[in-house]
């Protein structure tokens, strides 16, 4: 693999073998019936260009359960299945071959779930804008329930063979990022405290959550996406302890549990290109989550991301054509490339088809 970091693989390069650089025995399963979403990936559809960018590959369409499922136990909303009918015929128009689902819970849940579990938690911060919002009590069996019942409904929705993948946001607060509870603010743990929270109760709901995804959209061929972050959590001092050994546990847990049905996801990537040509991703916190996604991709197991915003890339000396072709050399299938990629200029049309005919090759593997 060329350009590659040495820090981003060295449980690979030194020779280790996989099962002590923590990577749980290969599980058997066949590869999803659907297939897989490939290659360079728009975040949404109003995100893709026209004309037509034939540099992309595809796009991820949004789903919150707000629009849904706005009545208990209800159906799918007329207005939600005609959104997953216009992105199948985008998709056909297109000539994409493949629809990623991001689905969305957390504040963008209906009013009536998240009144479950004792109510919502009001005036959750999240620090980067200062914006606050109202969110679930995540971890509460009510909730998670109801999150379920509302997959087992929305499941037959999907039966277009363009549909392969859908994200895991049961225990999700403000963003698609099921690890990550804005835990670093200190009136929010307070909060979330007060509420009932244990980091015990977190691990298994996260836990509970990607088994009923799994059990629900698996039966339909479509396989199910985690995005995976170092794990915030409130230690037994009320201050927020990342756990990255959390994230590990809960990646082998959906690997053992899914096989190649369950997709190990990083929406944070950002990589630069040093001075002698080598690619380093730009987050050194994020090193054992990344080597552990490079060792389960070099096994086969199927691992794809989001780049960070692209102002964060610039910020750290990075481009798009860097971070994406750092995810392709590691086995990425697929990169979500961020907003405005295409007036950075640094994919050309040639290094967009190597690209994704890489990360297709890649996901043969898996």
């Amino acid at each position: 693999m060329a350009h590659l970091n040495r820090r981003s693989f060295l449980t690979l390069a030194a020779g280790v073998p996989l099962a002590v650089a923590g990577l749980p025995a290969a599980v058997a399963h066949a590869a999803p019936a659907r297939g897989r979403i490939t290659g360079l990936l728009a975040r949404e559809p109003d995100q893709l260009l026209d004309p037509p960018d034939d540099r992309l590959h595809g796009f991820v369409q949004p789903l919150t359960w707000a629009e849904a499922q706005p009545t208990a136990g209800g159906p799918i909303s007329p207005a939600a299945v005609a959104k997953l009918e216009v992105a199948v015929d985008l998709a056909r128009d297109r000539g994409y071959p493949k629809i990623k689902l991001r689905l969305l819970a957390g504040h963008q849940s209906p009013a009536w779930a998240l009144a479950l579990g004792g109510g919502p938690i009001a005036d959750w911060l999240e620090p980067e804008n200062g914006k606050k919002f109202v969110v679930p009590r995540w971890w509460c069996p009510q909730f998670l329930d109801a999150y379920a019942a509302f997959l087992t409904a929305l499941a037959p929705h999907l039966t277009a063979p363009e549909w392969c993948e859908a994200t895991v946001a049961g225990t999700t607060t403000i963003f698609a990022e099921p690890l990550i509870h804005q835990l670093g603010v200190a009136d929010n743990r307070s909060k979330a405290l007060e509420a009932g929270y244990t980091d015990v109760r977190d691990r298994d709901a996260l836990y509970k959550a990607i088994a009923d995804q799994h059990a629900a959209f698996s039966p339909f061929g479509i396989s199910s996406s985690v995005a995976y972050n170092p794990w915030q959590m409130i230690n037994d001092k009320e201050r927020l302890e990342v756990r990255m050994e959390e994230t590990i546990t809960a990646m082998n847990y959906q690997r053992t549990l899914a096989g190649n049905a369950g997709i190990w996801a990083n929406n944070s990537l950002m990589v630069r290109q040093l001075p002698d040509g080598t690619l380093e991703q730009a987050r050194p916190d994020y090193q054992r989550l990344y080597d552990h996604m490079i060792a389960g991709a070099a096994d086969g197991h199927p691992i794809q991301f989001q780049t960070a915003t692209l102002a964060k890339i610039t910020d750290a000396g990075g481009t798009p054509l860097a971070t994406a072709t750092w995810a392709a050399n590691v086995g990425g299938l697929s990169v979500e490339l961020p907003l405005n990629w295409e007036r950075e200029g640094s994919i050309t049309p040639a290094q967009a088809t190597s690209l994704n005919t890489r990360m297709a090759t890649n996901a043969t593997r898996t």
